[in-house]
Parts: C-alpha cells; sequence; structure tokens
C-alpha cells in the first residue's frame, strides 16, 4: 500500500516536471504555433482583400501568431487579437510612410476566430458594404474599431450579442451608416468607450439616451454629427457616473443650452461646436460643478453672453481648463484680468465674435494676460478689441501662434512684444483703423527661429521690407499687405521662393521689375499677390505658380505665349497648375494668347477638401481669404472668396485687341472670365456653353459682335453677365436664367432685340451709346437700385439653378449628403461672416445705406 503510494507520488510529480517544462520552452520560443484553422480562415480574408501596399507580406509560414496585425494565446495558440488597420501594421515598415488603406470585401471566415477579443477593420476602404453581421457571432469581443472604414447601410442588431465590449467605434465620416433600432445598445452595459460619430440615428434618439443611460461604466460618448436634432432637456445620464468625455457636435440641435451639462461632475472634455445652440448661456454657469474640465468648445453656434461674465465665474470653480474654444459666437464685453487664473490654459480661442456691431469682444488685452505662462495659441481674429497690444505678451515663452487679425488696435508694438516668444510659428496681425505701428530696431533679431507664417496687415510695417524676417529661413507664408511698404522686392525673398506657398505683398507702394530669379515649387501650390503696386515693365512667368494677382500695376508689353503648354522650349517656363490669373488694371496689349486654353490648372476641379487630412483647428493654421473685384455695369464690386472655390481668369482694363480664343472655351471648370474693357473684336464663341462651371462673366465695353451663343443657355451655374457696350445683334436667348437678367446687361448693344429688353426700351434706343455710358456712370440713387436689384435677381437664379443640381445629386447619393453637410455645419458660420461683409459693401457701393 505504502509503494502505491509511493509510485503514485513519483507519476504526479514527473507529470508537473513534463508539464512545467513543456511550458518554459514555450515560453523560451516566445509564441505557440497557431490553430490550423484558424490560420486558414486568416489566408481566406487575405484573399479577398486588395492590399496596395503589400502590408500582409509577413503572412506566410505556419505560424500565423508572428504574422503582423495578429496576437495569439501563449498557450493555447487561439487568436485573441487582430489588427486590419493601415497606420498600425503598415507603419512598421520604414519603407511605407503613408500606406494604401485595404480593399475588398471581408470573408466570412472571420467568423471562425471564435476566441478574438480586439478586431480592429478601421481606415480602410470596403467600398461601401454593410458591416458584416457574423462580427456579432464573435462574443469574446471586448475591443471593435469599424471606424473610417467605408463602411454603409444600416447598424446590425447583432452587435447587441457582444456583451463583453469595453470599446465599440462605427463612426465613418467617407459614407452613409445609419440606425433604425437602437435597442441593441442596451445589451452593451459593459461598455467604456462608445463612438458613433457621422451615423444617422436621428430616428430614434430618445432611445439612444435610454440606452446609454444604462452603460454605468461608460467613460466616453461620441455622437458627432449624427444629425441629432433632440436635445434632452433634463440629464439623461442619471445611471453615469464616470463620464470623462462627452461629444455632441455638429448636431443641428436648434435649442438653447441645458444647464444639465454643465453638472456632469466628472466630465474633462466637453464639445458642443457646430450644433445650432443658441440664446443666453446658463444663468447657473456661475455653479457649474465642471471642477475637472480640461477641453471646452462651444465654437460656431449663436451664443450671446457677456464674457467678462463667464469667464469670471469659470474662473472661480475651474483651474484645470487647458482648452477654452468659443470663437464664432455673438458674445460681447470685455476680457477681464481675471483670465490669467486659469494657470494650465494652452489654447484660447475668442475668434470671430463680431458679426454684427452689436456683438464682438471689445476693450484692451488685459495685462495680465502675460501670466497665463502655458498658452500656447491665442485667437482674437474678427471682433471689437481696441487700445494698446500689452507688452506682457512677450511674456508668453510657450505661444507658438498668435492671431491679432480684424481688431480696431492702435497705438505700437516694438521688440518687447515678442522679448520670450521663442517657440512663435504663426504672427497675425491687422487693424481695421490703420492705426497700429510694428516697430523694431534696425538689427533687431527675433527670438524665434522657426516662423512658418507672418501676416500684417494694415498695419504700419515700413516705410522699408521688415529686415527682421530675413533670417527666418522657415516661412512659407509672407502676407504684408496695405503694411505702408515701398521700394523694391529684397534679393532675400528670392532666397525663400521655393518653400513660398502664399507671398501677398499687395496693396502697398513696391517700385522696379518684377524679378526673375523666384523659383517656386509646384508641390506648395504657390499664390502670388503683388497687385495695387507699382511695380513696371513686362510680365514675369515663374513655374509652377498657382495664382497669380498683378492687378493695378504699371506692367505693360505683350502676354506672354508662353502660359501654357504645347510646342513651347524648355527654357520657357510654363504654368500647368495655375488656376487664378489677375493681371486686370496694366497696361498690356496685343492678342489673348491661344495657348491660354492648353493650361491645365484651369481644366481641373478646384477643391482643397480631404478627408484624409483635414488641416487642424489649433495649430496656427489660418485659411487664406481676401477680396476679389468684379466689375458690375462699370462699378467695381469687392466680395471675399475663399481661394479653393474658384478659378478665374481677370484680364480687364487692359489694352487687348483680336478675338476672344476659341480656346478658352476648353477651360471647363473656369468660374469666372473677365475680359471688359479692352479692344476685343469678332464673334463670342459658339462653344462658349462648354464652360459649364462659369459664374461670372464680364465682356462689356468691347467691340464684340455678332449674335448671342445659344449655348450660353446651358451655363446653368452663370449668376453674374454683363455684355453691354459692344455691337452685338440679333435675339437675346430667353432660356433658363436668361430670362430673368435685367436688361441692363444688355445696354450699348442697339441692335439685341427681345422680350428682355422690353421693360427697358428707352435705354436702349440705337445711337443713344454715349448718353447711356453717361447714364451708367452717373451716380443716381434710382438707377443704382436697379442696377443692384438685377444683380441680386441674377444671382437668385443662378444659384437655385445650381442648388438643385447639386441636391439631385445629394438626393441619390447618401455618402455625398453626409460628407457634404459635415462639411457645411463646419463652414456655416465661417461664411456668414463673409456674406455679411459682402452685402454691406454692395449696399454702399450701390448707395442703398441710408443715413
Amino acid at each position: 500500500m505504502a509503494n502505491t503510494k509511493i509510485f503514485r507520488y513519483y507519476v504526479i510529480t514527473l507529470l508537473f516536471l513534463f508539464t512545467s517544462t513543456q511550458y518554459v520552452v514555450t515560453s523560451l520560443n516566445g509564441s505557440t504555433l497557431c490553430i490550423k484553422e484558424e490560420r486558414e480562415a486568416l489566408l481566406k480574408i487575405k484573399k479577398d482583400l486588395k492590399d496596395p501596399s503589400n502590408c500582409l507580406s509577413s503572412w506566410i509560414g505556419e505560424d500565423c501568431c508572428n504574422w503582423k496585425g495578429i496576437e495569439c494565446d501563449n498557450q493555447t495558440g487561439h487568436i485573441l487579437k487582430f489588427e486590419l488597420n493601415p497606420y498600425l501594421i503598415c507603419t512598421r515598415n520604414a519603407s511605407i510612410f503613408s500606406p494604401s488603406p485595404f480593399r475588398g470585401e471581408i470573408n466570412p471566415s472571420l467568423a471562425d476566430l471564435k476566441h478574438l477579443s480586439h478586431l480592429d477593420l478601421s481606415h480602410n476602404n470596403f467600398q461601401g458594404i454593410s458591416i458584416p453581421e457574423y462580427i456579432g457571432s464573435l462574443r469574446r469581443l471586448n475591443y471593435l474599431d469599424l471606424s473610417n472604414a467605408y463602411f454603409s447601410g444600416v447598424v446590425p442588431t447583432h452587435l447587441g450579442n457582444l456583451s463583453n465590449l469595453h470599446h465599440l467605434d462605427i463612426s465613418d465620416i467617407f459614407s452613409s451608416v445609419s440606425t433604425r433600432d437602437l435597442s441593441w445598445l442596451s445589451a452593451l452595459s459593459s461598455l467604456q468607450y462608445l463612438s458613433m460619430n457621422h451615423v444617422n440615428i436621428n430616428n430614434s434618439p430618445h432611445k439612444l439616451f435610454l440606452a446609454v443611460n444604462k452603460m454605468s461604466s461608460l467613460l466616453e460618448l461620441h455622437l458627432s454629427s449624427c444629425s441629432l436634432s433632440f436635445l434632452p432637456p433634463s440629464s439623461p445620464f442619471l445611471n453615469i457616473t464616470s463620464l470623462s468625455v462627452l461629444d455632441l457636435s455638429g448636431n443641428p440641435f436648434n435649442s438653447s443650452i441645458p444647464s444639465w451639462l454643465f453638472n456632469i461632475s466628472t466630465l474633462t472634455k466637453l464639445n458642443l461646436s457646430s450644433s445650432s445652440l443658441s440664446g443666453l448661456f446658463p444663468s447657473s454657469l456661475g455653479r457649474w460643478n465642471l471642477y475637472k474640465l480640461q477641453n471646452l468648445d462651444l465654437s460656431s453656434n449663436y451664443i450671446t453672453r457677456n464674457i467678462t461674465e463667464m469667464i469670471e465665474a469659470m474662473s472661480c470653480s475651474n483651474q484645470s481648463l487647458e482648452l477654452l474654444d468659443l470663437s464664432q459666437n455673438q458674445l460681447m464685453g470685455k476680457l477681464p484680468r481675471s483670465l490669467d487664473q486659469f494657470k494650465n490654459l494652452f489654447i484660447l480661442d475668442l475668434s470671430k465674435n463680431s458679426v454684427n456691431s452689436h456683438s464682438g469682444v471689445s476693450g484692451p488685452i488685459p495685462a495680465s494676460i502675460g501670466n497665463l505662462s502655458n498658452l500656447g495659441s491665442l485667437n482674437l481674429e474678427g471682433n471689437m478689441m481696441n487700445g494698446t497690444i500689452p507688452a506682457s505678451i512677450g511674456q508668453l515663452s510657450n505661444l507658438y501662434s498668435l492671431n491679432l487679425l480684424e481688431n480696431y488696435w492702435e497705438g505700437t508694438m516694438t521688440n518687447i512684444h515678442f522679448h520670450n516668444l521663442t517657440n512663435l510659428i504663426s504672427f497675425s496681425l491687422s487693424s481695421k483703423k490703420n492705426t497700429l505701428t510694428l516697430k523694431v530696431t534696425n538689427d533687431w533679431v527675433p527670438p524665434f527661429k522657426y516662423l512658418t507664417h507672418v501676416e500684417i496687415r494694415g498695419c504700419q510695417a515700413g516705410p522699408t521690407f521688415p529686415d527682421w524676417l530675413r533670417n527666418q529661413i522657415h516661412l512659407n507664408e509672407i502676407i504684408l499687405q496695405n503694411a505702408g511698404i515701398s521700394g523694391e522686392i529684397p534679393h532675400w525673398i528670392y532666397n525663400m521662393s521655393s518653400q513660398i506657398r502664399n507671398l501677398d505683398l499687395s496693396h502697398n507702394r513696391i517700385s522696379g521689375y518684377l524679378p526673375k530669379e523666384m523659383n517656386f515649387t509646384s508641390s506648395n501650390h504657390p499664390t502670388i499677390d503683388l497687385s495695387h503696386n507699382q511695380l513696371k515693365g513686362s510680365i514675369q512667368i515663374w513655374s509652377d505658380v498657382r495664382t497669380l494677382y498683378l492687378r493695378n500695376n504699371s506692367l505693360s508689353g505683350t502676354l506672354p505665349t508662353n502660359i501654357g503648354k504645347g510646342s513651347i522650349p524648355e527654357e520657357l517656363c510654363d504654368l500647368p497648375s495655375l488656376h487664378l490669373l489677375d493681371l486686370a488694371e496694366n497696361k498690356f496689349s496685343g492678342s489673348i494668347p491661344t495657348c491660354l486654353g492648353d493650361v491645365d490648372g484651369f481644366k481641373i476641379p478646384q477643391t482643397y477638401f480631404n478627408y484624409s487630412a483635414p488641416p487642424s483647428k489649433y495649430p496656427g493654421y489660418v485659411p487664406y481669404t481676401r477680396h476679389t473685384e468684379l466689375v458690375i455695369n462699370g462699378r467695381i464690386i469687392e466680395y471675399l472668396k475663399q481661394m479653393q472655390v474658384h478659378s478665374i481668369i481677370d484680364l480687364s482694363k487692359n489694352n487687348l485687341s483680336g478675338e476672344i480664343p476659341v480656346k478658352i472655351t476648353q477651360l471647363i471648370h473656369l468660374g469666372a472670365l473677365n475680359l471688359s474693357w479692352n479692344h476685343l473684336t469678332g464673334k463670342i464663341p459658339s462653344e462658349i456653353g462648354l464652360l459649364k462651371d462659369l459664374e461670372n462673366l464680364d465682356l462689356s465695353h468691347n467691340n464684340l459682335s455678332g449674335p448671342i451663343p445659344p449655348s450660353m443657355t446651358s451655363m446653368t451655374f452663370l449668376s453674374h453677365l454683363n455684355l453691354s457696350y459692344n455691337n452685338l445683334s440679333g435675339r437675346i436667348p430667353l432660356a433658363n436664367q436668361f430670362g430673368t437678367f435685367d436688361a441692363s446687361i444688355y445696354i450699348g448693344n442697339p441692335k439685341l432685340s427681345g422680350d428682355t429688353l422690353r421693360t427697358n426700351r428707352s435705354s436702349m434706343l440705337p445711337g443713344n451709346g454715349e448718353q447711356e455710358r453717361k447714364h451708367e456712370e452717373s451716380t443716381d440713387e434710382d438707377d443704382d437700385k436697379t442696377g443692384s436689384l438685377g444683380l441680386y435677381a441674377s444671382i437668385a437664379v443662378g444659384y437655385i439653378t445650381g442648388f438643385w443640381v447639386v441636391c439631385g445629386s445629394l438626393v441619390l447619393k447618401r455618402s455625398w449628403r453626409h460628407a457634404y453637410f459635415k462639411f457645411v455645419f463646419d463652414m456655416r458660420d465661417k461664411l456668414l461672416d463673409s456674406m455679411a461683409v459682402y452685402m454691406a459693401r454692395v449696399k454702399r457701393i450701390f448707395g442703398l445705406e441710408r443715413n
């Protein structure tokens, strides 16, 4: 009996030692061979995928546990983690800097990986397929990321089977994903992270909040751009005690801000930007419980409140705030001294609160701002602020972006204002009153060495060119507009030309000749604006320039024939990327070069919007806007335009002669063409109707003859047309918006006829050309009103037609619709500012304003 016990003891000991040895060997080898069936499942998945970056090149051999994106259980060999995110598995290869997404379909064999706890299919292009229902069978999953993978259709309710999930991300900015029933969410009671950004859940918002309330462990909730129109009046998160991040941005709530949002004491980040929130800020702000809040973004809404009260209330109860964005609202009042209580503040954005004369942050910048030692970005653009800029701003050693554009500053900025700004990357400054002077010593060497953007407008930075910019070798944007600068362009700018993407020296007194030494680079898409100066001589064509403004100088000679492609000697520059050419108000003569119709830049849709690489909101990014001038009935009208909106050719007010080249009608994406006030002859090209994207066409004050081409009626985006003072003949077309254009756009063409002229026959009698010119140039108030009403009518009809062309596409294509409206939400309030400026200027020029 004793021997039997001893024998059993030895057997058990040997088995234990054998098992331990096997475990140690397995550990030393670093992995266990994966399960054959699971390896075969992976190979089936690989077969159905397109891998343009060859990221799955390691998927060979027997041991799939060593393949990229795969992790196994060291003891059982079962696959636990499967990552197909190209930015995670491809960039580990140093030779692949920016991998392409996987394409194709997901093989159903994915459901064979029963032991998966982590699945990441994000940032791919599955070409609009539905989210596979069988993912709901992977019941051991605790991490699921399907974001931005180009799925579409309805979110499967089968995801409700994944009761172990802690992390769920089904957001998708690229395609149309929606929900019909959100009851499945209630089963995911263990969720800590939920992101449904850009998923359309407008049909069940009540169920959404009911389901979320059951997630007692939820830490982060992201519901940006979900088409939500309902915001509960009372808190829907009664059972959630740990919520840290709440993002409800980009939803059309159209309501006031409910006070319960400021009573979630656990919040560290709150984003309500672009959510159509309006009215007064909650009166309970002074008693808010957001003691832990670090990021508060309320930008792009319609919130009204005195900024003094807001800052003082917040500073009393919160010392941890790092980001405060109240931009693009309707705030008013002055910045209080208590602003310096936010010791951890890194980003402060109060820009563009001045949407009318009754709103906008006003008063001076408090000197206490110098105490915000952690401040990295300060944006006060577009307000009613005035007074001198305090020298204490020079104490902000961590400041990398300083934007003080569009205010009413006065006084002088000196070296002291920049004393300790060693990290400055972007500097923007302007004064609407032109009463601010930037005065630094001649031998001043700035403390910053990495400046990439400088913008000084409406300030006195001259009379000589600011020499302190000479050593800023990283500059790629130099905007010194209306800065009181005279003299010639310094040679050291030539050395920077290869890195410049925006050079604007307009509205100064710069003289001399256009330099030949500029060496711009096509990858920078350079924009050059030297308009409204005193430059002379012939035009220089710099290679790779995308946008060129030379309006209102004393340039002369013939237009170069090398503005395009064709049989051109290599030593002559061409401009294949050019999409905006403004040579108006100079002394150019000769004919319009035929090869202008060969410039590729005017044939390509102009858009910089890129979902894969959106510009960051906070690192000092400054969208470039400028004034575009159009001549309407002899009057110059300015309006703000985003540079990416149009391709433009403006050769007006020169001495050009000859016919309009037929080749110019090949520029199918041209947005505006102005050839007015020249000596052009011949007929309007019959093919002009090919310019389908054209919105503005001005051929007035020339010697054009013949009929108005019928093809012009197919230009449905055309909102402004001026054919006055030519020798055109025949009947005026009536199709589409031509039936609504004001008769004044045909004035000075006595041989034209048609119903359009009957309402204005007295001004169209033959032989009254000179009288008509004098009549147009008069400042009679009634005539101005008629011209302006005609302008508004033509714009309205053109845009109504274009509206339905675009909206028809959006109705039929859901993915376009969701991407488009996200863009609209982001840009809405910015465009309101531009329209306000536009309407004010039109009214002033046309004499519609009353004293």
